[in-house]
């Protein structure tokens, strides 16, 4: 009679699936003795029998050669999956550290551009301290008042195109990001429908 190899090596795999590699090679060894034996041994009055006894060993075999190069295959696969899984989290933690970073250089040069702005507006709309006693001294307090809101107003401008900058920098780090996540699941999913092993022997 005989049996269901494949269904027998999935009932052994669910029961034990830490012993399913050594359940297989067992298998193995004893269809190879089987067939050692028949070899051997040759009884002339029972040989189309035997033929087909050997045959169906020989299927066997191959299924059971299929299953274990199938079960490594899956377990490298498994390894090397789980490897680049890791890999792939600690490069996206330090991508997110490092847009962190920048976002946070962001604010600060913008909040650094908003004060030297703020600071600006204040001197332009304030009166300048000093400036009864400075006019009696051939104008030079208005100058340096004039340089000092010129100097706030040129930094403010120097610290938003920085920041424009950092915040461009993030915003295609960004989308760089976006693109080669979106290209990972389309490979992702193309190497799970092409994970198979093809076997002859």
């Amino acid at each position: 009679m005989a049996i269901d190899q494949n269904g027998l090596n999935s009932l052994l795999a669910a029961f034990t699936p830490y012993n399913n590699m050594t359940a297989l090679r067992e298998q193995r060894a004893n269809l190879l003795r089987r067939l050692q034996q028949s070899t051997e041994v040759g009884k002339p009055d029972n040989v189309l029998h035997q033929e087909g006894d050997r045959k169906s060993d020989l299927r066997q075999l191959a299924a059971v050669d299929q299953q274990i190069a199938q079960t490594m295959y899956d377990e490298v696969a498994g390894r090397l999956e789980e490897e680049r899984l890791k890999r792939e989290a600690a490069l996206a933690r330090k991508e997110r550290d490092k847009e962190r970073a920048l976002a946070r250089h962001e604010r600060f040069l913008e909040n650094r551009s908003m004060s030297k702005l703020l600071s600006a507006a204040g001197r332009t709309t304030a009166e300048p301290r000093g400036l009864y006693s400075n006019s009696l001294s051939n104008g030079q307090g208005d100058k340096s008042y004039t340089s000092d809101v010129e100097r706030d107003v040129q930094e403010s401008v120097q610290y938003g195109i920085a920041a424009a900058e950092v915040a461009s920098r993030r915003k295609n780090a960004e989308s760089k990001a976006q693109v080669e996540e979106s290209g990972q699941r389309h490979r992702t999913v193309h190497r799970k429908k092409n994970k198979s092993v093809n076997i002859t022997v």
